[in-house]
């Protein structure tokens, strides 16, 4: 007797040794990546009091690790597809663990500066082939499992992250937030050394092949940092301040030598890869997303602060209803991607999106904990039913040479999705009372009128969610997408 589709993806009974390991490791570094990024945002108030740092610089701390993790993703894509993505997973591994084990003994906001970037240029080369060991490694019938087991890693990340930063935090020095992450990454290149295939991958890019472009590269690291820069401190030093209008400057002129260099021939990325149908759709559509559910999780904190009057713990106990609903739900969605189609998956997460930003406008109001539980974790729904569909549609449209730099435009979309979305919803929000006061959102949330302007804000942001979700969709339903592998 035959054994059901539905039971063939559903048992693990049915995946080869070799698959189960590959997607273990995958999950196992997506919940590094993630436990490391939340457990650290925990102490940063602690880290800046003893090393008597100012709340801009201890930022760096952040902004040093986004922007190596950010300029590292796509020459490891590139290298991933030359040398092997087990090497330089491995390598990836071994580098974030030696700067979070430097970051565990700096004494000093510099050498903390310098070790975060080490840090970051590891864990940027482990998650850009994480997304391509997938459809490098495991059956076409079973990506979104895959997929699916990663946002499970990612959203136990999350889980994990904010109560061990907080305890620990609490407990211990701050250093110990660096180094309670050192055995993390000794049992990832353990298991990764001993269970990854070892075997190499046809159409991998041959040593006579053209390698990195180190023009097109610093070129394309200058237009990344610099625009990461102008999000992360444009509002701290003031959007018309020199450094503000520098970083633009730096923008333009990197952009314009990369849009010359391709117009002569000498493209960074691939041509091709933008030519594979459907890729360049959904790459847009992970930025899209990420730029609106980044910025939503943005505000949610002071929602519960500002208007329904919560405390910071309370707040941050609320806030793990998101990761608590996307973890479990990710596996099943990429699951069922594999036997209904990604594009489906997509439209049904963008649509539900829209619904539900659009619904809570109207209980934004009622200050209801249970309401807002409710939107958070639907929004986790939301976000689980759309991230291992749309990566397995991407990662499955691309031909296997290029895998490797296709997965690392995944967390460049991401990382500039958010920081976008981000500075974007947060300047929406603040439109109505930064025009009418002249003081800080702490200041003028005591004030007389204050809570309808607040209010006013909070229901334009998700507005203009729930716009961005409609129009999404709309296009990706409009666009003929080809028949799915």
């Amino acid at each position: 007797m035959s054994v059901p589709k539905a039971a063939y993806l559903v048992s693990d009974e049915t995946v080869p040794r070799h698959e189960k390991w590959v997607v273990y490791c995958v999950a196992f570094a997506a919940f590094t990546f993630q436990f490391e990024a939340f457990v650290i945002s925990v102490a940063l108030p602690d880290m800046a009091r003893e090393l008597g740092s100012s709340s801009t610089e201890i930022s760096f701390v952040v902004i040093a690790y986004l922007l190596a993790a950010t300029v590292s993703f796509l020459p490891a894509g590139r290298l991933g597809d030359r040398y092997g993505l087990r090497r330089i997973f491995l390598y990836g591994a071994l580098l974030a663990c030696a700067g979070t084990l430097l970051s565990g003994i700096s004494f000093s906001l510099q050498q903390l500066w310098i070790s975060r970037l080490i840090t970051g240029v590891g864990m940027g080369a482990l998650v850009a082939v994480s997304y391509a060991m997938i459809p490098a490694w495991i059956n076409q019938k079973r990506l979104g499992w895959g997929y699916g087991m990663l946002s499970l890693g990612a959203g136990l990340g999350m889980i994990a992250g904010l109560p061990i930063g907080g305890l620990l935090s609490y407990y211990l020095v701050w250093q110990w937030i660096f180094l309670a992450s050192i055995p993390i990454f000794v049992v990832l290149l353990a298991v990764a050394y001993h269970h990854l295939p070892r075997r190499k991958l046809s159409g991998l890019i041959t040593s006579s092949q053209p390698g990195l472009d180190r023009t097109g590269l610093l070129l394309f690291s200058i237009l990344l940092c610099s625009l990461m820069l102008m999000m992360s401190l444009g509002a701290e030093f003031g959007w018309t301040s020199r450094l503000n209008f520098s970083l633009i400057f730096a923008i333009l002129v990197s952009a314009f030598a990369l849009a010359w260099r391709a117009y002569r021939g000498r493209s960074l990325l691939s041509p091709e890869l933008f030519r594979c149908a459907g890729f360049s759709l959904a790459l847009l559509t992970l930025f899209l997303f990420q730029f609106v559910s980044s910025g939503i999780r943005f505000l949610m904190p002071f929602y519960l602060e500002l208007s329904v009057g919560l405390t910071v713990l309370m707040s941050s106990a609320l806030m793990l209803i998101y990761p608590l609903s996307f973890a479990p739900t990710g596996v099943w969605a990429g699951r069922l991607a594999d036997r209904v189609g990604s594009r489906l998956m997509v439209l049904l997460a963008l649509g539900l999106g829209a619904c539900i930003c659009a619904l809570y406008i109207g209980a934004l109001t009622q200050l209801n904990i249970w309401m807002f539980s409710l939107f958070m974790c639907g929004f986790g729904v939301v976000c689980a039913l759309f991230s291992p569909p749309n990566n397995r549609l991407i990662m499955s449209s691309v031909p296997t040479q290029h895998r490797g730099e296709a997965s690392a435009l995944l967390p460049i979309a991401l990382n500039m999705g958010s920081l976008l979305g981000i500075s974007f919803f947060e300047s929406v929000f603040s439109l109505h009372f930064s025009q009418e006061v002249g003081q800080s959102l702490e200041n003028f949330a005591s004030t007389q009128g204050a809570q309808q302007i607040i209010m006013d804000g909070f229901e334009l942001a998700f507005l203009f969610a729930a716009l961005i979700f409609l129009l999404t969709f709309v296009v990706v339903f409009l666009f003929n997408h080809p028949r799915e592998k």
